[in-house]
């Protein structure tokens, strides 16, 4: 029987306290989080929990938020030595490993190779000191591993170096990863699943902004295993998907989607006492596609936002679609695009996607709001009205305290972005090192907000009153009240952009009732159109191509009588959105026939 020692309970008392925290940052960040499939989360017994990893801490805090049960974190070691994160993860009950890459070091001397060589020779080098068997040489972005050390100026590389040495008489610096022991991260891991805890782990390794999986650590597989070994009973590993959007704006939105849990039979476990390294690598290979089914990935950053168009433009218009369908919706089309990027079919419609969404810039619309072109000038007027009583009511209470939060807001924004940069050059793997950016923003509020509401408060004491006492009740009363405040300013604030994009849309619809001539809002409209048609018949011909069940599958996410439906709809109501111009040399040319 399993016993509760005090401490247990105090780690408990602290993850609630985490737990608190992380609610507040997360619904601070995200105006909208949506949570996919959690019934595929078991609720008890020992689960491994794996997640991609596009926003450092963040995911942390989006996971504590959203999963219903403790958990605990495998996080980097020189993590938990920051101050404040590092506290944070102690309280939390994370369990600590060491990271290679964080540890590595220059090596004593120089070294050359010949092409396609797996012998290293130094000059003044001390490898017996230096190196280990199985410890690293980096070459670039390439780590080989050392298979022996023959002297202090000779040793053998697992593999050939895949460069040219590029100064054969003087040598080349070289850098170390050393070979880590990671038996106790292991045994921490082990002892914590056999009393039956959740285990969360990024097995990427580091955060980072690419469209795709970077590849896996085998560390998930061998502590998975480890654990079986050491009397952890069903063990199952769920893949979980991260997904922001916006995160560098100020309307964001988080997804989190849970795949289908993987399992290691007992078959599993014979294989890897026989040969670990094949075990593991078909263990990685279930995590990875898993994984990936659990988000919507993309050759990059560009076809990604490609893959959103479309699929913002293939449902009927102003379908009620909730945040689930159209995840697996962006799921299917991502496929098309993975596998026929290149294709004659798929260039053009990313060019007319491209010149469609030129005209969204420019109009400062997104294609969601298209529709509102539409409007019958009363409608519009109407609209006007309301949205103009909305606009002041939302200024009124999300803009009332900016001066007290709106320092707290560009000093985290400068700071983050100070960040994001040195993320960046210090990284060979992010693109533009935004994963950092919210989280470094989170941090940064969680330290200066209490700061600054003691100086505001302390300040307002000094005003209204002369005796300490009353200085410092009224100082703790706005430490506690003004996060409130803040987070209420910040509920409506979110809200203005989106209205004054949608008044921005009334004068538009003004001048084209009065100004028939007009063109720019009906070529909008009928790009839209004649766009929702071609996205409709590329998917439609290009998906039986990436696989035989690609309709079906589309199908049961929106049905296809629906989208037949909508598209001849479309295709009657085409010219009555046609500009004038175009309209009249039509209706000339058929006159010709």
């Amino acid at each position: 029987m399993m016993t509760i020692t005090s401490s247990d309970f105090r780690v408990f008392n602290c993850y609630l306290f985490i737990k608190w925290l992380s609610s507040i940052v997360v619904r601070s960040i995200f105006t909208k989080i949506t949570i996919i499939h959690e019934e595929r989360l078991p609720l008890y017994g020992p689960v491994i929990v794996v997640g991609n990893h596009n926003n450092q801490f963040l995911d942390a805090a989006l996971l504590i938020y959203a999963i219903p049960r403790q958990i605990s974190f495998i996080i980097a070691a020189k993590t938990l030595k920051r101050k404040l994160i590092g506290t944070l993860a102690s309280l939390a009950g994370c369990i600590s490993v060491y990271r290679p890459e964080d540890l590595k070091y220059s090596g004593v001397g120089t070294i050359t190779w010949e092409n396609d060589s797996t012998v290293l020779v130094g000059k003044d080098t001390k490898f017996r000191v230096d190196l280990s068997i199985g410890d690293k040489i980096v070459f670039g972005p390439h780590r080989i591993p050392v298979r022996d050390i023959v002297s202090d100026t000779e040793l053998i590389l697992e593999s050939p170096v895949p460069q040219t040495c590029s100064d054969k008489q003087h040598g080349e610096p070289f850098l170390i990863v050393p070979k880590v022991d990671q038996s106790e991260a292991y045994q921490a891991v082990s002892a914590s699943l056999r009393y039956g805890n959740a285990i969360v782990i990024f097995p990427e390794g580091g955060s980072h902004d690419r469209t795709n999986l970077l590849p896996l650590k085998p560390g998930v597989a061998l502590m998975a295993f480890n654990s079986l070994l050491d009397g952890a009973e069903d063990v199952v590993i769920v893949p979980v998907g991260l997904i922001s959007n916006n995160l560098r704006n100020d309307q964001s939105y988080a997804t989190i989607y849970y795949g289908n849990a993987i399992t290691i039979t007992k078959e599993d476990i014979e294989e890897f006492q026989v040969d670990r390294r094949a075990t593991v690598s078909k263990i990685l290979g279930q995590i990875e596609t898993g994984l990936k089914h659990c988000m919507i990935t993309a050759p990059n950053i560009r076809i990604k936002e490609w893959i959103d168009l479309c699929a913002s433009l293939y449902p009927p218009e102003r379908s009620l679609i909730p945040t689930s369908i159209a995840f697996e919706l962006r799921q299917i089309i991502s496929t098309i695009f993975w596998k026929h990027e290149d294709s004659p079919e798929t260039q053009q419609l990313i060019e007319h996607l491209s010149g469609y969404q030129k005209r969204l810039d420019n109009s400062f619309l997104r294609d969601g709001e298209v529709w509102l072109l539409k409007q019958s000038l009363h409608s519009a007027i109407l609209l006007l009205i309301e949205n103009t009583v909305r606009l002041g009511c939302y200024v009124l209470m999300g803009l009332s305290f900016a001066p007290l939060w709106f320092p707290l807001y560009a000093i985290s924004k400068v700071l983050a972005e100070r960040h994001r940069i040195k993320a960046l050059n210090n990284s060979s793997v992010k693109l533009d090192a935004s994963d950092v950016v919210a989280s470094y923003k989170m941090l940064v509020l969680i330290v200066i907000v209490p700061l600054f509401n003691f100086c505001y408060g302390f300040l307002l004491g000094l005003w209204l009153y002369v005796e300490l006492k009353k200085i410092l009740m009224v100082t703790l009363a706005c430490m506690v009240t003004l996060p409130i405040f803040y987070y209420i300013n910040l509920k409506y604030a979110r809200k203005i952009p989106r209205l004054l994009r949608q008044l921005h849309v009334v004068p538009l619809i003004v001048i084209g009732k009065i100004n028939t001539w007009r063109e720019t809002e009906r070529e909008l409209i009928t790009m839209r159109t004649e766009l929702q048609l071609l996205v409709r018949e590329f998917v439609h011909k290009m998906g039986p191509k990436v696989s035989e069940t690609f309709l079906d599958d589309l199908g049961a996410v929106i049905p296809r009588v629906l989208v037949d439906a909508d598209t001849s709809r479309l295709k009657r109501i085409k010219d009555h959105w046609m500009p004038i111009f175009v309209r009249d040399f039509s209706e000339i040319r058929e006159e010709i026939l």
